[in-house]
């Protein structure tokens, strides 16, 4: 199919991702909801994963690497606050 990456939602099976990893040689990655400061990295460390996607752990921390480097504390998620209403479009409750 010619994708430029192929990017994973994990929702907690493992061994699907694995297998996906084993058949797609391109570039993967993988986004799990939840992850954990100390699990930052770990799948592309184990060769799992090409690259990490951070999702709101991003959105909240627009200083995330810094944050990460340091160890201070990541900023609360307060996903009303992710995207700004357009004319027309009602703001997210």
């Amino acid at each position: 199919m010619g994708l430029a990456y192929l990017h994973l939602l994990h929702a907690g099976n493992e061994d699907l991702v694995a297998d996906i990893r084993e058949r797609f040689s391109g570039v993967l990655m993988v986004n799990r909801p939840g992850r954990k400061r100390k699990q930052v990295g770990s799948d592309v460390a184990a060769g799992l994963a090409d690259m990490e996607s951070l999702g709101v752990m991003a959105l909240a921390n627009p200083d995330l690497v810094a944050r990460l480097t340091t160890g201070a504390p990541f900023n609360d998620v307060r996903s009303h606050l992710f995207y700004a209403p357009r004319a027309g479009i009602p703001a997210r409750t």
